[in-house]
């Protein structure tokens, strides 16, 4: 009995890190897709992804919402040409919940405007019905050291 009770935690400890692990992978991917969305000016994957109550806090402290970001992206008022991504981190918070980090290189204008720069960026995910959507976002310019 005991030895069987050791084995089903050793069990469900490795499926647990398993689930964890695989939710890693699965919210990068969606992440860099987040990105490509963008420079493609794709609003319908924007559209999928962000949850209606979905907010970003801006680098000047403005809050946007997904109607203002999915408005921004098909009118090309928000237009990014260049990103990449690095020092992904996600920390699940349960099974539906996960917050993620990450450094972001970028170069795109925003009303014409150049942004180009170093950024860390924080994305709150939820999973709905199977789906990771992103309910919160705060993206800050990162200053020369």
């Amino acid at each position: 009995m005991k030895r069987t009770l050791i084995t089903l935690v050793m069990a469900v400890s490795l499926v647990s890190a398993a689930f964890g692990a695989g939710a890693d992978a699965e919210l990068k991917a969606i992440e860099q897709q987040w990105l490509d969305a963008y420079m493609k000016s794709d609003p319908a994957f924007i559209k999928n992804l962000e949850a209606e109550d979905y907010s970003i806090i801006e680098p000047d402290g403005a809050v946007s919402t997904k109607a203002q970001d999915v408005k921004a992206t098909t009118d090309k008022t928000f237009v990014l040409k260049t990103a990449t991504m690095s020092d992904f981190k996600c920390r699940m918070i349960g099974d539906n919940a996960a917050v993620v980090t990450c450094m972001l290189k970028m170069s795109g204008t925003e009303d014409g405007k150049d942004f180009s720069g170093d950024y860390r960026g924080t994305d709150v995910f939820e999973k709905k019905a199977g789906k990771w959507m992103a309910v919160a976002s705060q993206l800050t310019k990162v200053g020369k050291e």
